[in-house]
């Protein structure tokens, strides 16, 4: 459907004077001049601006997935971590479970050994234990001072290491 503009040569309707004066303060500006400074790009600053605009997000887009894909490796250590802590702790239960006295009192019943008729607990006096403490320092050092000393040679400590040097 086609539009028809209609161009009237009339002039146009007299204002009111109310109309006028609230219109006094707009003036006609005239082609070629300009109230204010126009700012224009040159088509290469254009481009530029656009390539640096794109470079930008870019690397935007590249640093977020970075971060998506530690985040990832992240979030599988953490759950690695806690199966270790799960795993480590069932052993513990395990352990304290073997370590029971009634499964040891039960286990050696299985192999044949019965209770004793009567239970001796053996404790040392202070005199034996006096006695080994000179005997293990040579009798001039207390048992922490040779636990600090440095001064032990391999000729010293090869009858107990064995067949290992």
């Amino acid at each position: 459907m086609a539009t028809v503009r209609v161009i009237r040569n009339e002039p146009a309707p007299r204002r009111s004077d109310e109309e006028s004066e609230r219109s006094r303060h707009l003036e006609v500006v005239r082609p070629g001049t300009r109230t204010r400074p126009q700012f224009r790009l040159t088509p290469k600053t254009g481009v530029t601006l656009t390539v640096m605009l794109f470079g930008a997000l870019f690397g935007v887009a590249v640093s977020h997935a970075l971060l998506i894909q530690s985040q990832t490796r992240l979030d599988e250590m953490d759950k690695d971590a806690a199966d270790e802590q799960a795993r480590y702790e069932q052993n513990r239960a395990d352990v304290a479970e073997l370590e029971s006295p009634d499964r040891i009192i039960a286990a050696a019943r299985e192999l044949g050994m019965v209770d004793p008729a009567e239970t001796v607990w053996l404790t040392p006096d202070e005199a034996a234990s006096a006695g080994v403490t000179d005997q293990v320092t040579g009798g001039d050092q207390t048992a922490d001072d040779d636990a600090d000393s440095t001064d032990t040679s391999y000729e010293e400590v090869k009858p107990y290491l064995g067949s290992t040097p």
